[in-house]
């Protein structure tokens, strides 16, 4: 049995002062899987935090549910399969980059612009756990992360962010 995958994290920040994270995990899976992963409502339901209503279409809008509440709404930049899918999350921009690796594998980059900068450490925790999560689907490990978790990597983005 495989371990879950553990990424790479890093933020910076661009010219015009925003801040960028960087996740990078790589997977055992080629582009192709991912990618219907990333844009299948069938498939998000099992890992991604809520529900999402989109088509992987330019400029199409996307509907982010959640139980019991109005829907968030985002708009796609782009979506080139199975490569690059980009879209806006209310204020925040994901940009999700999928690149063939030579085991037939893939390296997943999610580039995340939070809207709010100072949730950075928090932001990186919470995609951290959600795409470990995607990798224990693909993998037929038990889906639910451990709770405890979450403080330890929010801490730990913290102190690498600082």
């Amino acid at each position: 049995m495989t371990e879950t995958v553990e990424p790479i994290v890093s933020k910076t920040t661009t010219d015009d002062g925003g801040t960028v994270l960087r996740l990078e995990f790589q997977f055992a899976f080629p582009p192709t899987v991912l990618w219907k992963h990333l844009t299948d409502e069938g498939k998000l339901k099992y890992w991604f935090p809520c529900e999402m209503e989109f088509e992987p279409k330019k400029d199409e809008e996307i509907l982010f549910r959640y139980a019991d509440q109005k829907p968030l709404r985002g708009t796609v930049l782009e979506a080139e399969r199975p490569s690059v899918l980009a879209y806006t999350w209310e204020r925040d921009t994901l940009r999700w980059e999928l690149t063939r690796t030579g085991d037939n594998g893939a390296q997943l980059v999610l580039l995340l612009t939070p809207g709010s900068p100072r949730h950075a450490a928090t932001m990186a925790a919470g995609w951290h756990l959600t795409i470990a999560g995607l990798d224990d689907f693909l993998n037929k490990r038990n889906l639910g992360q451990n709770p405890a978790l979450w403080d330890v990597y929010v801490e730990r983005y913290r102190q690498q962010f600082a």
